[in-house]
């Protein structure tokens, strides 16, 4: 999701942006992945290595103009 926040002129001052990865935190595992063999992890009751949980991240993109 994003935007744009501009001036009264309409120009462009900077974007705005946010992103979200797996917001419910489901447990997964990449089927390429060597780390799933991983002996019994204790933390999720599970055998292997998961891939991370919930990721947001937030981007700012500030145009520069030099004159």
């Amino acid at each position: 999701m994003g935007t744009d926040l501009a001036n009264a002129r309409g120009k462009t001052l900077a974007s705005l942006f946010i992103t979200a990865n797996n917001l419910f935190d489901v447990g997964y595992q990449s089927h390429l992945s060597r780390l799933k063999y991983a002996d019994y992890n204790a933390a999720n009751g599970r055998r292997g290595v998961f891939n991370q949980g919930r990721n947001v991240s937030v981007r700012l993109v500030v145009p520069l103009a030099f004159k």
